[in-house]
């Protein structure tokens, strides 16, 4: 099967060529889960739920990636419960947390001494205790409340290496 050129000294399509055009500039859609200002709040959140409030950079990742779905924040509340895991986990670390983090940072919500854990500023528990306030992240708040306690460093390292007690 053989294509026939179009052939462009016809008037017909020289005539669609001409047609005036307009181009808009739009926003590329982003998902909610991605946008700054919603992650900066979750960064807070994690923050204020590790141990002594101070976060390691692998603790706000691994986090992060629990609260993306019950089956993650459940496999978290079963290592802090001491039960075994049944599936291995595969961690995500991903850029648009980076980008939150540099952001909160940027704001003055969380403080970091060099390459130290994040630890919440005044202005971050403030911050803080107004999301909480406004009612907004109630998925992320309730899975957070999932687990029990605190969430150390050691905790997070049981989940990356996949060990049991």
């Amino acid at each position: 099967m053989s294509e026939l050129p179009i052939d462009f000294s016809d008037s017909a399509v020289l005539g669609w060529l001409d047609a005036p055009m307009n181009f808009t500039a739009r926003a590329d859609p982003i998902s909610p889960d991605f946008r700054p200002e919603r992650r900066v709040a979750v960064c807070m959140l994690i923050v204020d739920k590790s141990r002594a409030g101070r976060a390691s950079w692998k603790a706000m990742h691994v986090l992060s990636w629990a609260l993306q779905s019950p089956k993650r924040v459940e496999m978290l509340t079963n290592l802090k419960n001491g039960t075994n895991l049944l599936d291995m986990p595969v961690v995500r670390f991903e850029p648009a947390l980076d980008r939150a983090l540099d952001l909160a940072l940027g704001l003055g919500f969380l403080t970091r001494d060099g390459v130290g854990p994040f630890e919440l500023t005044n202005a971050g528990r403030e911050a803080l205790a107004e999301v909480r306030g406004a009612g907004v992240l109630e998925r992320e708040v309730g899975a957070l409340a999932a687990v029990n306690g605190k969430v150390s460093n050691r905790d997070v390292e049981r989940l990356l290496e996949w060990r049991s007690r």
